[in-house]
């Protein structure tokens, strides 16, 4: 019943005009809350993070704690030789990645800007949660964005219950184009329960996300219309480069940005060299319409929707390319919004391998090699070593110190040692590679690349207490901090 209904209500919205789709939000705003929150999960249930983690999953993860905690108490030196393994796999699988990315990423062949007349109609929806502080400067932003007005809508996503940021949208003087939208109130109240909505309301074959601090290249929408106009069908998505305007603002944005230009400047354009599938970033991601509804949109109930929807895309058979066009956004320069952003990535992280492998043969056939790399290797990978290196440094301490308190495997302590004294300078390397690349300045303070990374444990342990005890819980994070 509630499927039907869900349909009747997502047909309605389609069909109708501007005015009309507000008073259907009104009237109906139940149904459509529904959609937009469950809709997903009942015409793709086999991808809903909603539906948790199958009984093998929970089985494979008691089996595992039983023997870490087995092999902790018979042979620490071998569980630290095993865990440094693991996190130097982690690090070689990103040199192979960072190396393919190192390519120049130019004007790729055919691309022709279309004719003015054959600009595909566009969507770009704006997703704003208590953004008061950003939004008026994204919508004088995108008000001069370098696109035909008529062919351009602009879908501000605001929360009924957040005046404050609808405020600021209309004393910014939007344009025409730019309409501001309140959302149905329902749960969860997170990004792609959002935009959920925007895509029912959208009427672009293009559509693109931006969050309420980005600043877009002006000419981002056309060279992304040039790059599908030359690519076929199968093209679900292109991912927009990522940057901070704020990188030299303290040592925190500084590591945030140069991690930035490391995964948006190096990884992701390595992983589509080597025909894998990409995760995909909060923002600047831009998708065919008609594509991006028949994977389900998003899943409200998945806390990072950009990597799990990057991943169904390449599940489903679709490919996704980046560009070069850069995205300035915000980073983050204190410590507990820091914590708690990285907490709801790597939350989501997890989240996504255990939807994407309940049916391991199923996995196995969608991904192949180069899937399973990428949301094993890089995705769950990015919070299991992180949830790891904690003990990692507490094994390899009392080894060094001779505290162990079993003989096996005494002999692997210098070689674990080795091995994360390695992957150690891979990182860095890597690092202090994708600043330099990325133009960005004192690229020497990848040398701190080690000592941020001691948040990303408090991260990862936060994650999977959350993973457990708060599934869906979604840690906003603030804008407009005024770090630059």
């Amino acid at each position: 019943m509630a499927e039907t209904v869900g349909m009747d209500v997502a047909g309605e919205l389609a069909r109708a005009g501007a005015e009309e789709q507000d008073r259907i939000l009104e009237e109906r705003a139940a149904a459509v809350a529904d959609v937009m929150a469950d809709g997903f999960g009942r015409t793709h249930p086999e991808f809903a993070a909603k539906s948790g983690f199958a009984r093998w999953q929970l089985a494979a993860l008691a089996v595992v704690a039983t023997a870490a905690l087995a092999g902790l108490a018979a042979a620490p030196m071998a569980v630290l030789a095993l865990l440094s393994a693991v996190v130097t796999a982690y690090s070689l699988l990103h040199v192979v990645v960072t190396l393919a990315g190192l390519a120049d990423e130019g004007p790729r062949a055919g691309e022709v800007p279309p004719a003015e007349a054959e600009l595909p109609f566009y969507t770009v929806l704006v997703p704003a949660y208590r953004e008061a502080g950003v939004i008026g400067g994204l919508v004088r932003h995108l008000a001069a964005l370098d696109y035909p007005p008529d062919r351009l809508e602009v879908l501000v996503l605001v929360e009924r219950h957040d005046p404050g940021t609808a405020r600021e949208v209309l004393a910014a003087d939007p344009p025409p184009f730019v309409r501001l939208v309140r959302l149905p109130p329902g749960l969860p109240q997170t990004k792609p329960r959002s935009v959920n909505l925007g895509l029912l309301l959208a009427r672009g074959e293009l559509l693109v996300v931006f969050d309420a601090e980005d600043r877009p290249d002006p000419g981002q929408l056309r060279r992304v219309a040039a790059r599908f106009a030359a690519r076929g069908a199968d093209l679900a998505c292109v991912q927009a480069r990522l940057l901070f305007h704020n990188a030299a603002g303290n040592w925190l944005t500084r590591q945030f940005a140069m991690e930035y230009a490391l995964r948006f400047t190096l990884a992701l354009p390595g992983l589509v060299r080597l025909g894998m599938p990409v995760p995909l970033g909060g923002t600047s991601n831009h998708f065919r319409t008609a594509t991006l509804r028949a994977v389900g949109g998003w899943d409200a109930w998945n806390v990072t929707e950009d990597a799990d929807l990057g991943m169904r895309c390449a599940a489903m058979g679709h490919r996704t390319e980046t560009i070069g066009s850069v995205t300035w956004e915000e980073a983050l320069g204190a410590v507990r919004p820091y914590v708690r952003q990285r907490t709801r990535w790597f939350k989501g992280f997890l989240l996504t391998a255990v939807v994407h492998t309940r049916r391991p043969r199923r996995t196995v056939r969608r991904f192949g090699v180069p899937g399973l790399l990428t949301l094993l290797g890089i995705v769950a990978g990015a919070a299991v070593t992180s949830f790891v290196q904690p003990l990692l440094a507490a094994l390899t301490l009392i080894g060094l110190c001779g505290l162990s308190w079993s003989p096996v495997g005494a002999g692997l302590l210098l070689p674990s040692v080795a091995a994360q004294a390695v992957a150690a300078l891979v990182w860095t390397a890597l690092t202090f590679t994708a600043a330099r690349r990325a133009g960005l300045g004192a690229p020497w303070h990848a040398l701190l690349t080690p000592l941020v990374s001691v948040l990303w444990w408090f991260a990862a342990w936060r994650a999977v207490h959350q993973l457990v005890f708060s599934r869906f819980s979604w840690e906003k994070t603030p804008h407009g901090t005024g770090v630059s």
